[in-house]
């Protein structure tokens, strides 16, 4: 669900359909199940971080353990995972009817706190390098334009290159979005990765140079072994 604010006008009087910062992807348990399955859960996470908005919402809707090609437990523990580790809110409703009735009751809370409000355009790159701490997490007023944000989230875009680097570091088991994040912040693409473990030289060093990397709006560290496990595949490049 996309929840767009009034049009808002630039400087130039120039109209401008702009996105409130919420986004919900609805998901039955079992196409959850699949998309863990073909890893399509992962991708969709990792697009959904990349779309600018800070607020993005998984609403999962059962739909009974005996149509889930995965155990009920398994599911149960990818939505944990997206709710603590990535950062996710979650929504788990019974049925359709619980499902609307939650899309209802959002979109009114929406209209009461942002009716009144004035808000302005920013680009996606602009509110991404602004620092965590300077958003009014509660009622954010600087909006990304639809436009941006349909372009942002398209499937067949072409990926750049720091795109590429965090979708292949999501294939690594235990690397979640917000890791994968905070890997190509620091080294931009796999060269500098594999170029800062050739400098180090020595095996042990570089199964630590990962481990006090921190992620997420915690600030905790990647740790020491998800550091090894990476550098097995980077580092082994250049110390074979």
């Amino acid at each position: 669900m996309k929840e767009r604010a009034n049009t808002a006008k630039t400087k130039t009087e120039e109209p401008k359909e702009l996105v409130l910062p919420y986004i919900i992807e609805r998901k039955r348990m079992d196409d959850l199940a699949s998309s863990i399955k073909d890893g399509r859960f992962r991708e969709q996470k990792f697009r959904l971080k990349q779309s600018g908005l800070s607020k993005p919402i998984y609403l999962v809707e059962e739909f009974g353990s005996q149509y889930a090609s995965l155990p009920e437990g398994t599911c149960l523990q990818a939505v944990t995972n997206t709710q603590v580790v990535d950062g996710f809110t979650v929504k788990i409703t019974k049925d359709q009817q619980e499902s609307a009735a939650f899309l209802t009751i959002m979109t009114r809370c929406l209209q009461s706190r942002y009716r009144g409000r004035s808000v302005t355009s920013i680009s996606i790159d602009e509110l991404q390098s602004q620092p965590s701490e300077s958003f009014n997490y509660e009622v954010e007023t600087e909006l990304v334009t639809f436009g941006e944000l349909n372009r942002a989230s398209m499937k067949n875009q072409q990926l750049s290159v720091k795109d590429m680097f965090a979708k292949h570091l999501l294939q690594l088991h235990g690397v979640s979005v917000e890791k994968a994040k905070a890997i190509v912040e620091k080294f931009g693409n796999p060269a500098s990765l594999i170029a800062a473990y050739e400098e180090l030289g020595d095996p042990a060093k570089c199964a630590q140079l990962l481990a006090s990397l921190k992620y997420g709006k915690t600030g905790r560290q990647i740790g020491p072994t998800l550091s090894t496990h990476i550098s097995k595949l980077y580092a082994n490049v250049i110390l074979k």
